[in-house]
């Protein structure tokens, strides 16, 4: 509800509280004297704090545990998680399994993963005619997971990097990044070589975006591409839209199909806060469900019998986001991903990309 990934958290307990109401209908008409409670913590995007939440959650007597946990911060409760026996479904964690949590325990995520991202951010690039790109990372779980996921694929392509320069989580002066991109930059344009840029962080990309404003920086006159932590984030239209519409900021985020579940959310949301659920909203409210719907199944309000209960669950289950089928290791399969991009200080569904045939696609012509 806070932090760098604070408005995910807002839509997320928006879906989440409408499944909460719709569980315990489900759960009246089936005559079972059982109320499903609720309870919401904010970790304020912070590892070490989500560690601290879920530690007062489990002192509650509290054994399932689900919601907008990233790659960072489920790394950071992994341990206690298992140890404690409590289940955990996160919805925003999508970095390889071997970075956040041992296959088969504990932690299940129902969000697709990484390596969807990179192919999707190499093919937008291609399509646009770029073989070189620069490169800022946030050094944090999640974004060191997408960076390597696109340095691999990019380069398997063809591509270069021209520079590839990481800061320390938390950062907000990217005083020194910015230094060192422009002066990596300067030749390359003015040798007239096609060259994007790449924010993988978190909505810092605000802080970033208007930093390179007030310096007039020569980053301003390449495109931007930027990952799932903030397309489709309003923080970035609403604080830094003009220039986000300068450089397009197209981003990808992973998709779900146009389900019944998906269009009621969409207008439920809408009324209730003015926004659109976005993906790991419409995941977090599948966890709900899912979660719920194992715990019914298992007959009692033990941990050890959901997680052995959940991979059958999910693959029989049908919601927001389609199939959410998690295998042995705990984790969904790839999803599919959208191409958003600002423009005219507003954010646009501008291509879609097929985990299945590996091709993308622009919606907008002549986009």
């Amino acid at each position: 509800m806070s932090g760098g990934a604070s408005t995910y958290g807002t839509r997320a307990q928006a879906v989440i509280k409408i499944a909460e109401s719709e569980i315990n209908s489900y759960v009246g008409t089936l005559g079972i004297p059982t109320t499903f409670k609720f309870y919401y913590e904010d970790w304020q995007t912070q590892p070490a704090v989500a560690l601290t939440q879920l530690q007062a959650l489990s002192a509650r007597g509290i054994r399932v545990v689900i919601g907008g946990l990233t790659s960072g911060g489920t790394k950071a409760i992994a341990s206690y998680a298992d140890s404690n026996q409590i289940v955990v479904i996160t919805g925003l964690s999508v970095a390889p399994r071997d970075q956040v949590a041992p296959a088969g325990d504990y932690i299940f995520r129902d969000s697709g993963s990484v390596q969807a991202e990179g192919a999707a951010l190499t093919l937008a690039l291609q399509s646009k005619g770029y073989s070189n790109v620069m490169m800022l990372s946030d050094q944090e779980t999640y974004c060191n997971a997408i960076h390597d996921a696109f340095k691999t694929d990019w380069t398997a392509a063809g591509g270069n990097i021209a520079s590839d320069v990481t800061y320390a989580d938390g950062t907000k002066d990217f005083t020194v990044a910015l230094t060192s991109l422009e002066n990596a930059v300067a030749p390359i344009l003015a040798a007239k070589q096609k060259v994007a840029f790449i924010a993988n962080m978190y909505e810092d990309v605000v802080i970033l975006l208007n930093q390179a404003v007030a310096r007039n920086s020569p980053l301003l006159h390449l495109t931007w591409f930027g990952t799932d932590n903030y397309a489709g984030d309003n923080l970035v239209t609403q604080q830094a839209g003009t220039p986000a519409s300068e450089v397009n900021l197209i981003s990808v985020l992973p998709s779900a199909p146009e389900t019944a579940k998906h269009r009621e959310l969409d207008t439920a949301l809408n009324a209730s806060i003015g926004q659109l659920p976005d993906i790991y909203a419409l995941c977090a409210y599948d966890a709900a469900w899912m979660a719920a719907l194992a715990i019914l199944q298992a007959g009692s309000y033990n941990a050890t019998l959901v997680k052995n209960i959940l991979p059958t669950v999910s693959a029989s289950y049908w919601g927001a986001t389609g199939n959410p089928a998690m295998g042995p290791s705990g984790d969904r399969g790839t999803m599919d991903q959208d191409v958003w991009a600002v423009v005219q200080d507003q954010w646009i569904k501008a291509g879609y990309y097929s985990s299945t045939t590996n091709t993308l696609a622009w919606l907008v012509p002549g986009f």
